[in-house]
């Protein structure tokens, strides 16, 4: 019997219960089935209406995934009185599941039936609104869903807190005439839910293909040198974008092979101005020398010029004094500190014998100016004293 179980070939077929659901794998080798097609499968909630997105083939069954999403708070009202759960799984939900089955293709009594639950929904939806509004509840209500057989209806509301509902789960079974279960979710479940438009202008990945919300952090962003700016990398809900993960290992991956050749070219580019420097002090050296040398030559043929002229006087006759007046030219022309200490002392003795030779001038030129003035003075008094004429007084 092993034997033939493991060599039997499933179908199973990929539903979806919603339009923007998880896909549940269920087993549809006794039933002929085709994408698109609307069926009724056995759910741990009971009979469901679901629509069939793929099909595949398979050597052995699968264990099955819980159609519902997960639960954070779930409460069931009954005629006896009002039950908690929690999102704690149980014993019985741990131990290994069978792949459940797909019963038949919906008719078009289902199909009508799915359709006036679908008006109960919006029904329940304004009831339980008009309630929340009324007694002043913090919570935002974002769907109502009914089961196929319209035993059970299920309210999703998103709240930032924990609320004490029990009143209006009572109320609401009592105007609804059915079990209540209220689910809270986060601000992913609601904008999946809702659905929408993403800042890249497509549908919103959560609502469209995803299945599972996988953990997103900032050191996504960074590292694909994305602008951190919240209004940039956030999405509808708020948090980062799912499509941050999308292309992190790839870029996890790159980045090591840029960050070795980054340090490659650096590296190279920095030889490359090693190089250059050294090339530059090599040629700025060998200008210096070609400069010192040509200076050297210069002065050799100044030298060679005068010792040809002194050969040239000395032939003639009296070159003495031409030699001399030679050398005075060339230690005039000397700077102060290469000129023969005697002439270093000579100027200082020189100086001074000048700035003498001044102030005994001057004192002269004053004693002759003075001189000058009593001479005036002199010829001045006598041309005074000098005895008038005989008619002088009569006058």
């Amino acid at each position: 019997m092993t034997e033939q179980i493991t060599d039997k070939i499933f179908k199973i077929a990929g539903v979806r219960f919603r339009e923007n659901w998880k896909v549940y794998d269920f087993d549809a080798t006794d039933v002929d089935v085709a994408v698109g097609d609307n069926v009724i499968v056995n759910s741990e909630r009971g009979l469901g209406f679901a629509l069939v997105v793929r099909i595949k083939k398979s050597q052995a069954a699968a264990a099955e995934e819980p159609p519902p999403e997960e639960v954070e708070v779930e409460v069931e009202v009954e005629e006896q009185g009002v039950k908690e759960f929690t999102d704690a799984p149980s014993p019985q939900d741990q131990s290994p599941k069978i792949m459940r089955k797909i019963l038949r293709k919906a008719t078009e009594e289902d199909i009508l039936k799915e359709e006036k639950n679908k008006e109960r929904e919006a029904e329940a939806f304004s009831i339980a609104q008009d309630i929340i509004v009324e007694r002043e509840l913090p919570m935002k209500l974002i769907r109502v869903e009914y089961s196929f057989d319209a035993l059970r209806a299920t309210f999703f509301f998103f709240s930032e807190t924990r609320i004490d509902f029990r009143e209006l789960v009572k109320e609401l079974a009592y105007k609804l005439k059915s079990r209540i279960e209220m689910r809270q979710i986060g601000v992913r479940d609601v904008a999946r839910m809702i659905g929408g438009f993403g800042p890249c202008g497509r549908e919103l990945c959560c609502s469209a293909f995803l299945k599972n919300f996988e953990p997103v952090s900032i050191r996504m962003a960074k590292k694909q040198e994305m602008v951190l700016n919240p209004a940039k990398i956030s999405g509808v809900c708020g948090r980062l974008l799912c499509c941050l993960s999308y292309e992190y290992e790839m870029y996890d991956e790159i980045k090591k092979d840029v960050a070795d050749m980054r340090l490659a070219a650096v590296r190279e580019k920095k030889e490359d101005e090693e190089r250059r420097l050294a090339q530059e002090r090599r040629e700025a050296e060998e200008r210096r020398l070609a400069d010192e040398q040509k200076r050297q030559e210069e002065r050799k043929k100044q030298q060679d010029q005068r010792r040809e002229k002194l050969k040239e006087a000395a032939q003639r006759g009296g070159g003495k004094p031409e030699k001399r007046k030679d050398m005075q030219q060339e230690k005039k022309a000397l700077p102060q500190s290469e000129q023969p200490r005697e002439l270093q002392q000579q100027k200082p003795e020189k100086q001074l014998e000048q700035k003498a030779q001044q102030q005994q001038e001057g004192v002269k030129s004053g004693k002759k100016k003075k001189r000058r003035f009593w001479r005036k003075k002199k010829k001045q008094g006598q041309g005074e004293n000098k005895p008038q004429g005989p008619g002088g007084a009569g006058e």
